[in-house]
């Protein structure tokens, strides 16, 4: 089974959140608050995204972040990428030295698995934020 990250479900639930706010800065602590989400990691995230693009951040009275332009056009893999998430669905089908597997000579799956991934990893590309509806 595919499994989308607590990491990438948090982001969705910030984005989602943000949106709702109609363009104003946003503590930290507000939306940890109304989410009951931890406040230590979705600061982590929050630094992420805004360092991919997604939001944009003012510090001070009235700061927090809030979404930057051209958020509704990001997709639901750039956003996982923009995470760090982006892994593979079976490890034999990851990039580098450490995916090697010992039985790929004589393994019948792995092109099933890469069509898989692939038709998946399409279909996320397609999903944009802003079709998103919570």
């Amino acid at each position: 089974m595919v499994t989308i990250s607590k990491k990438t479900e948090y982001a969705i639930m910030l984005v989602s959140y943000l949106f709702d706010t109609k363009g104003k800065y946003i503590s930290l602590t507000e939306v940890c608050r109304e989410l009951a989400l931890p406040y230590r990691f979705l600061g982590q995230l929050a630094v992420g995204l805004k360092n991919g693009g997604l939001l944009k951040a003012r510090e001070g009275r009235g700061g927090g972040y809030g979404l930057a332009k051209d958020w509704q056009g990001v997709s639901l893999y750039d956003l996982i990428v923009m995470l760090g998430e982006d892994k593979a669905l079976v490890k034999c089908l990851c990039d580098g030295d450490n995916c090697v597997c010992s039985r790929q000579a004589k393994c019948k799956l792995k092109k099933l698995w890469a069509r898989l991934e692939g038709v998946f990893r399409e279909e996320i590309k397609r999903v944009k934020l802003g079709e998103i509806e919570v």
